[in-house]
């Protein structure tokens, strides 16, 4: 079962750049009992990355980068320089506490794995090790499953406490039945009725120009947010067409939650960042440009 977000994947041009904005500018620390900085987590697989883990409640934000050792570049690599050198969101990773039958449901269930060679495939079934799936099965969205971790943060790590939590990972998609029957009858999880009635066609938010499922992930597990563009031409609109015309949808935005926005945004404004639109007591917006193109929503957090 997938019980909460574990990371999310940001692919960066290089590590030190981008821990001025999500560790530092963001109030928050690198978790270096796992990935030493400068140098980062030196992952060798089949993706070839430097890694920095920046932990956010119980989840994280993972920095991924190209190796600087002259370790030939890979897929997240290029993914930077598909978005203009700069990078994105990367990938979305959930825990598993049984990765052996998670990833043998999503295999019956027609998602491809890949990073993985068919001997690889072949010779470890059941899967037990970190495993990735195909995009193109998943609306736009590289996916990653953790295995069982009980590993939990200091308080050191956690920073200044102006963010406490990864809220949600907002994904945009041109069919949010499509996403629903991912999200839900793929991975397990349910919609909050609550918040984005299914049988209204979620929540219309006027402001944004989309509707939303809010689907939560386990217990405190942040949530996933499945967005629909309304109106052509919208930012939102444009970004999907964009980056996610080809497999119905992509990453959109990371969502942080924090006990009071308009003093977050006060923050993060003060250590360079950009806020882009008006602020008010539930809601505000990182602009990507300074922040390593990655499009960050303050939620004021309501538990």
């Amino acid at each position: 079962m997938f019980d909460r977000i574990h990371h999310a994947g940001l692919a960066v041009a290089d590590l030190v750049t981008a821990k001025a904005v999500f560790a530092d500018a963001l109030g928050l620390r690198v978790d270096t009992t796992r990935s030493p900085y400068p140098e980062g987590n030196k992952q060798r697989g089949a993706d070839p990355t430097d890694i920095l883990d920046i932990p956010i409640g119980n989840a994280e934000i993972e920095l991924n980068a190209a190796p600087r050792d002259g370790t030939p570049a890979g897929g997240t690599h290029r993914f930077v320089e598909a978005r203009g050198g700069v990078g994105a969101l990367h990938h979305i990773c959930l825990h598993s506490d049984n990765v052996a039958e998670d990833v043998a449901h999503l295999r019956a269930s027609g998602i491809t794995q890949i990073a993985a060679s068919p001997e690889q495939l072949a010779s470890d079934e059941p899967w037990t090790q970190v495993a990735f799936f195909h995009p193109k099965d998943c609306l736009g969205v590289l996916l990653e499953i953790w295995t069982p971790d009980n590993h939990r943060v200091g308080d050191r790590y956690q920073g200044a406490g102006v963010f406490t939590r990864l809220h949600h990972i907002g994904v945009v998609t041109n069919d949010l039945e499509a996403a629903r029957h991912l999200w839900c009858n793929v991975m397990g999880f349910r919609v909050d009725p609550f918040r984005s009635p299914v049988n209204q066609g979620g929540r219309f938010v006027e402001s944004d120009g989309v509707r939303v499922l809010n689907i939560p992930i386990g217990r405190d597990g942040g949530e996933i947010v499945a967005v629909l563009p309304q109106r052509a031409g919208s930012g939102t609109a444009r970004f999907l067409e964009r980056y996610g015309g080809r497999s119905n949808g992509t990453m959109h935005h990371l969502a942080l939650a924090t006990r009071d926005v308009r003093a977050a945004a006060d923050f993060v404004r003060d250590r360079g960042l950009e806020i882009v639109g008006d602020v008010d007591e539930d809601f505000a917006w990182i602009h990507p440009e300074k922040a390593g193109g990655v499009l960050i929503q303050i939620v004021r957090e309501t538990r």
